[in-house]
């Protein structure tokens, strides 16, 4: 897994942090809209803040059986 870094000082809350990604990475923004972000290991809603995160991962929809 490939990991990439980017600049998110500029982003006060979660959901601003996924609209930077949105501009970084066009290809997978409407796929972005389906996926949960986690901020140091734990779900965040777009609505929280960002304070200082060391790591954003994006965690696509899944399904189990």
């Amino acid at each position: 897994m490939e990991e990439t870094k980017l600049n998110l000082s500029g982003c006060s809350t979660v959901g601003e942090a996924r609209e930077l990604i949105s501009s970084e990475f066009p290809e997978i923004a409407l796929d972005l809209a389906k996926c949960m972000l986690a901020v140091d290991m734990t779900f965040r809603q777009d609505d929280e803040l960002l304070d200082a995160p060391r790591e954003v991962a994006v965690i696509p929809p899944v399904s189990g059986g």
